[in-house]
């Protein structure tokens, strides 16, 4: 509910400031007087553009403010936690200041005393304010404006399906948004991850297990280039220990002779049975190194076949060192850091896996959007009944109003294109509503609307509304909008005497002019008498007969 404005250098305004009632208010005055001025200062306050800028500001004056005090609601509050602003207050004060600086004018806005810009402001205003006046078609040229109409009066499962659809909307944008930066990447390092590849296929290929191979494997070549040199050592020692050639005595037959020497005596002597038995342990030592040597032999011998392998691995190894210019130890190193790169960089993997992602999601939406779409068509057909009902009232018997649904694109809204069709007469077809509605069509038909959707006890302006209309069809439209007022604030600017008798609260704008310039005020009429000779006015005469209908016309509004 607007509880307070304040205007201040708009126009033909210098100064006024206004407590607005509960219930009906009226504001009535001369045409020109600048009854339109405030229904205008208010679209400007919430970043419209009514009034064109450059005139903006009063003539002679540097700078315009315009400030409101508004009741909040529960559903304001949700807008404002929403977007983060701070709620200290069941009040909200709105604010926007006009000056001009270097041949322009420039505008501050704020809510509460704290900035805001234009674009969340006009978005408040959304919740704060409704106005029908002949030249708002604009509140129907926009998709989003007739679905929100829509929308606003489906169940609270509705709601609950429609947060589920902008958040895994959301969700899949992020996603696609993620896809197409994979796909961008993967192409981007294709050219990159060649030359890594082809590294890593060549270390995978080279079997690297050890830093220390090279050295193990010139060691090894070391031993089996100087073999021949240790087969003949090795021989010849087994020859001068076992005597293979019988050329001289061996070892072993020095041995084997001297324990049958000391057997002669050894049983006479305790000590020459213990050199016997180290005789004896000799020989058996001199057996085992004798089979070593010669199993030493077979692998020297084995180990001869395996040189030229060696050979062709040391040279394999050297040169794969000189292709990268790293080491033995680096390439290792190089090798695993590839792998874990790879594996962490798998855009292949993570393309394959969102794209599973998306699907999934674009299913669920799909589900959804029907639901959506069924409820949606479902309470547009009401919608639509309830307005026709109403126009038949409003003297529009003839017209004919139509919910048009067919499907667009899909979006976080959802699948619905929804228009409004009208004709106001039988033999006319279906157009688009702001296309072929005349002035006077449309506020009856805003009135409608506003009556069969209004849900949120925000403040609703009707300027001049009753334009055009008298008899019954006046009758139908004034208690209409009696009705909404019991619900919700209403800001009437009416001609109508009979409309304005029925206001609970009633404003008069006044036109002066004072040393030849323009001002504009306003009065709260108080007094039964005030508003009686407001209405006179308005009838048009002071004769005996106005007097009277115009007291029977309040009389009649207070019982």
């Amino acid at each position: 509910m607007l509880i307070k404005l304040k205007i201040e250098n708009i126009a033909l305004i210098e100064i006024i400031e206004i407590n607005f009632e509960k219930g009906l208010n009226i504001i009535t005055g001369d045409s020109g007087s600048g009854k339109s001025l405030i229904l205008d200062s208010l679209n400007a306050l919430f970043g419209g553009t009514n009034i064109p800028l450059k005139h903006l500001i009063r003539p002679g004056k540097d700078f315009c403010v315009i400030e409101a005090i508004f009741s909040s609601s529960s559903q304001v509050n949700n807008w404002l936690i929403g977007n983060g602003f701070e709620i200290t207050s069941s009040e909200l004060k709105i604010k926007r200041k006009s000056y001009k600086k270097n041949n322009k004018i420039l505008s501050k806005y704020s809510l509460n005393n704290l900035p805001i810009n234009r674009q969340s402001l006009e978005k408040l205003g959304g919740f704060l304010i409704d106005s029908a006046g002949q030249s708002d078609t604009f509140i129907f040229d926009s998709l989003d404006k007739r679905r929100l109409i829509i929308d606003d009066l489906c169940s609270q499962e509705f709601r609950e399906t429609s947060e589920r659809i902008k958040s895994i909307w959301g969700e899949t944008r992020v996603l696609k948004g993620l896809l197409d930066e994979k796909i961008e990447f993967s192409k981007n390092q294709e050219e990159k991850n060649l030359a890594i590849k082809h590294m890593l296929k060549s270390l995978e290929e080279a079997d690297l297990n050890s830093s220390e191979e090279i050295l193990e494997l010139e060691l090894v070549e070391k031993k089996l280039v100087n073999n021949l040199e240790i087969n003949n050592s090795i021989k010849s020692s087994l020859e001068n220990l076992n005597n293979f050639s019988h050329d001289e005595p061996s070892v072993i037959s020095f041995i084997n002779k001297s324990i049958k020497i000391l057997n002669k005596t050894a049983d006479f002597d305790l000590k020459i049975q213990k050199f016997r038995e180290k005789l004896l342990n000799i020989h058996a030592d001199i057996d085992d190194l004798i089979f070593d040597l010669n199993s030493y032999l077979q692998e020297i011998e084995n180990d001869e076949s395996n040189l030229s392998e060696i050979q062709k691995r040391l040279f394999f190894l050297k040169n794969l060192e000189r292709t990268f210019s790293l080491d033995l130890t680096q390439l290792i190193e190089k090798r695993d850091q590839l792998k874990t790169y790879f594996q962490q960089n798998d855009q292949g993997s993570d393309i394959s896996r969102i794209q599973a992602q998306i699907e999934n999601l674009q299913s669920n939406l799909n589900s959804l959007f029907v639901i959506q779409s069924t409820e949606r068509k479902k309470i547009a057909k009401q919608l639509q009944n309830s307005v026709m009902s109403i126009l038949n009232n409003l003297g529009l018997e003839n017209a004919n109003f139509s919910i048009q649904f067919s499907e667009c694109k899909p979006s976080g809204d959802g699948i619905d294109d929804i228009n409004f069709l009208f004709s106001a007469n039988p033999d006319q077809k279906l157009a688009p509503l702001s296309n072929v509605i005349s002035g006077g069509e449309m506020s009856r038909f805003l009135l409608a609307i506003k009556s069969s959707i209004s849900k949120q006890p925000n403040t609703f302006f009707l300027d001049e509304i009753d334009s055009g209309l008298s008899g019954k069809s006046l009758f139908s439209l004034v208690e209409l909008i009696k009705e909404i007022s019991k619900n919700q604030q209403v800001l009437c600017i009416t001609h109508q005497p009979f409309l304005a008798a029925r206001g609970s609260t009633h404003f008069k704008v006044n036109k002066n002019v004072i040393n030849g310039i323009t001002y504009t005020s306003i009065a709260k009429l108080t007094t039964k008498n005030q508003r009686k000779n407001e209405l006179i006015e308005l009838i048009g005469g002071g004769s005996c007969e106005v007097n009277e209908y115009a007291s029977r016309l309040l009389d009649r509004s207070a019982a």
